[in-house]
Formats: structure tokens, sequence, C-alpha cells
């Protein structure tokens, strides 16, 4: 239903709604129905264009400050997934060697060579010098080429044969070949690890690795917290949360180098973990460096564990021998009592490495 109210304006109604048209024949505007339509008469061709009138919802406006908030807030929780996650990593296990076979020599490519190089100084026109000197270049580079190949490949066998035996020799649970492997696999931890025992006890085949672990002081100060109309914002952690998150970050480095261990030694049977604390900000120099954990890990328990489910924290504290010490209801990790020769020798031993290395 359509009806003029002005001259020029006509109401319509449809089961869209009511539309308002504005115009004449040559140009006309109409609004209603939650669109626009217009249209226009152009050299006798009429052309029309529908414009969505419905509102879109706005965007919220995000100040600069709650900006940081969210990026700071972004880095907090970044930096507390690589302290408690560093044992889900999958570590590949160790295979007998088989280095890959050399790539032959392209012989082609150095014939080529070769023949351009040997008719260099002779003149265009000696077609028979020419063609002599490329004949016995080409002989030339295919014999080289049979040369550098058996070479190659001579090369090869014996690097084989050294990768073999040291596999043969770690299989056996030689102590210097685990030592090299653990320590060449521990080598781009993010905290510093190194084996310095590997041996055979009461049936056991073990390896000790020491750790060194920074102080609660590299937990970050401030934590992911939301406002009360539901903004990303951060909040000073308490003590004893960032305690809580110290010794998650503990267990989680130590599963992931005792996983690791065992990976890339199939000789061993159980790994023994020291941790030794460095701490800068210590009040004292004998603070410095200081064992505030030590366990056994078996090879058998340490692969039965769910490792997408545990809790790093936990599982530290339920493996054998665990010795670790909390103090105070905001559970400071303290040091534990070191009462065996060969361990205090082993923390000074460290301390001194570490003095001469600063």
């Amino acid at each position: 239903m359509s009806f003029k109210v002005a001259p020029g304006v006509r109401i319509s109604a449809s089961s869209r709604g009511l539309r308002t048209s504005v115009g004449s024949s040559r140009a006309r505007v109409s609004v209603g129905g939650g669109r626009t339509y217009t249209s226009a008469s152009i050299a006798g061709v009429r052309v029309s264009q529908y414009h969505s009138s419905a509102s879109r919802p706005a965007r919220p406006r995000v100040s600069a400050s709650q900006l940081e908030r969210e990026t700071q807030a972004e880095e907090i929780a970044q930096i507390e997934r690589e302290l408690t996650t560093l044992h889900l990593e999958d570590f590949p296990h160790s295979q007998p060697p088989q280095l890959p076979s050399p790539t032959p020599v392209d012989v082609q490519a150095l014939v080529t060579r070769r023949r351009k190089e040997s008719v260099s100084g002779i003149g265009f026109f000696k077609r028979a010098a020419r063609r002599a000197a490329q004949e016995r270049a080409e002989h030339d580079a295919r014999h080289e080429a049979q040369q550098q190949d058996a070479a190659n490949l001579e090369e090869h066998r014996t690097r084989q044969a050294k990768a073999e035996s040291f596999w043969q020799r770690l299989v056996a649970h030689e102590s210097e070949a685990v030592l090299v492997m653990l320590d060449g696999v521990f080598a781009d931890n993010a905290s510093e690890a190194t084996c310095v025992d590997a041996g055979t006890d009461e049936g056991k085949r073990y390896a000790t690795v020491v750790v060194v672990f920074p102080s609660a002081n590299s937990i970050p100060e401030r934590t992911v917290a939301l406002t009360p109309a539901g903004n990303t914002t951060t909040r000073k952690r308490t003590k004893s949360d960032r305690n809580a998150l110290y010794v998650r970050a503990l267990g989680s480095t130590v599963l992931a180098t005792v996983k690791e261990a065992f990976a890339a030694a199939p000789s061993l049977d159980e790994v023994r973990i020291v941790v030794l604390r460095k701490d800068p900000d210590a009040l004292s120099p004998s603070g410095y460096l200081t064992v505030i954990y030590t366990a056994e890990f078996g090879r058998e328990r340490t692969q039965s564990l769910p490792w997408a489910q545990l809790d790093p924290a936990e599982t530290l504290l339920a493996a054998d021998d665990a010795r670790l010490r909390r103090k105070g209801a905001a559970g400071d990790v303290i040091p534990v009592e070191v009462d065996d020769p060969a361990l205090s020798g082993l923390v000074a031993m460290f301390a001194d490495a570490i003095r001469t290395a600063t």
C-alpha cells in the first residue's frame, strides 16, 4: 500500500514495515525497513543500490592504560607458562647411530669447470689443441671425482665406526660416555645442568645430575587478575603465591631434566638429582650457593607419570628420598641439611667454578 503525503514524498507499507521515499523519478531516496535505497536515472538508465541501515555494535574503545595492563598481563602469563611447562616437552630417545651417506661429487659440474679452465690461454682457432686439452681435462676430472668419492666414503666409514663405538659404550653404561651424552643434551637447558657422576650401585645404573636453579626472585612479583568490571589487570603476588609458583617451576625444571636424561642415556635405571640454588642477593657467602632439593628418580616410575595432568610440585615431593624444606606460613624454600661430605665437596666445587666463570 502506498500513498502520497506531500509533493515528492510518498509513504509505503509492506511486510517489512513503513518506508518513506523522497524525490522525483530522476532521483529518489527511500528509507525504512532497516535499509536505505537510492535510485537515479542517468542517460535513460536507472541505477539503484541498497544500503544497510542496521546499526553495528560499536567496538569497545580500549584506553592506552588498559592496553598496557593487558600487554603486561600477557607477558606475565607467558613467563609463568615457560616456568611451569618445561616437563611437557617430548625429548627424542637416543637410537643406534646411522650417519647419512656422503653426497656423491657432481661429476658433470666438475667436468664442465675443468674443461673451461683447460682452454684458458689457448687461441680460439687452435681447435685441435683446445679439443685435446678438454679431453685431458675431462679424464682428469672424472678421475678426481672418483678419488674424492672414495675419500668421502672412507671418512664416512671412520665416523660411523666411531659413532657405533660410542653407542656401545653408552649402552654398556660406561661412565665417560654417559657424562658426555648428558652434558651434550643439557647444554641448551634453561637452567644449568651437568652430569657429575655415573656408575652402578646395588645393581642400579645411575647418573648424578646437578641443576643450578635461581632464587625466588626469578618469579614475577605480579600476577594476572580481573577488575570488578571484568577487565584484565595485574596485582602484586602474595609471598605465599610467589613461593608456590617457585616450587612448581622448580618441579617442572627437575622433571624436564630427568625426562631428558632417560631419553638420552638408554642405560640409565636411575637419575639422582641435586639442585643448587644460586642467590646473588644472599646475606652471606654461605648462602650464595645452597642445596635446596635432592631426590632419586627411577626410569619405570618416571616413564609411567601422567605428564599432561601431573602437578610438578606434588611430583617433586613424591620422588624417592626427596628432600625439600619450606619454612613459615609463606612456605619459603630453605636449604636442606648437607650431612654428606661428598655433597659438601660438590657444592664447594660448583661455588669455585661459578666464581671463576664470573
